[in-house]
């Protein structure tokens, strides 16, 4: 019976539940490389740009926040109807934060490596943006793009959350679990960095689960 569905399915080409259910595995994937880069960032200071293991790091969290745009979109697409105008907000929201997310990591992968040496004032306040130290030199707007960022993830999973235990087409749990993640990261505030990486960990589960959900399409398809 499994192999006449496979063939079935085949024969109807790319459709939208097979784009939902491939957007589950990437953010499955983005979740797990969510914390995996947690455990293994170098240390955010100087002497760390420009070594392999931080270009890798920053180019996983690049490919990382793709994926995870990629598995937003399909939590959205899989409830656009039941979850209506809050997840919309949520999943706009909570996107940006990946967005820009992928813009800081391809600056680190690609741009503080090649200024270390040549402004590393520059690459020093860069860094104390999210080590959470002043910088000696003008950075212009972007110190002010880190709060700005924490709120779209705070607020864009917690949306999103709320829109999935509301919709009830997901798993009303793991809407619960997007939310909670969402909201846990305020811990940061009294946890110092780098410890404070351990925030993560729920978030990723979250998103593990999430899509999970997608890829083995164990959700309710409604009309």
């Amino acid at each position: 019976m499994q192999t006449v569905y496979l063939a079935e399915e085949s024969k109807k080409g790319i459709t939208p539940a097979v784009l939902i259910r491939f957007s589950g595995l990437f953010g499955a994937m983005a979740g797990l490389l969510f914390i995996v880069i947690q455990l293994v960032h170098p240390a955010d200071q100087l002497a760390s740009v420009g070594t392999a293991s931080w270009v890798i790091v920053a180019a996983l969290t690049s490919i990382m926040a793709l994926f995870n745009i990629i598995g937003t979109a399909g939590i959205y697409a899989a409830q656009v109807k039941e979850s209506g105008w809050l997840g919309l907000l949520g999943f706009v929201v909570f996107s940006l934060f990946w967005m820009a997310t992928l813009i800081f990591s391809f600056i680190e992968a690609l741009v503080l490596p090649v200024l270390a040496t040549a402004a590393p004032a520059f690459v020093e306040g860069f860094l104390g943006i999210f080590g959470g130290y002043a910088s000696r030199v003008d950075l212009g707007f972007l110190p002010a793009l880190a709060p700005l960022a924490g709120a779209m993830y705070i607020f864009g999973g917690l949306l999103l959350g709320l829109a999935i235990f509301r919709a009830g087409v997901l798993p009303r749990l793991s809407g619960a679990l997007l939310a909670f993640s969402a909201v846990a990261t305020l811990a940061a505030a009294v946890i110092p960095h780098p410890y404070d990486r351990v925030l993560a960990v729920p978030m990723g589960i979250a998103l593990i689960v999430l899509g999970y959900l997608l890829w083995s399409e164990r959700y309710s398809r409604r009309n």
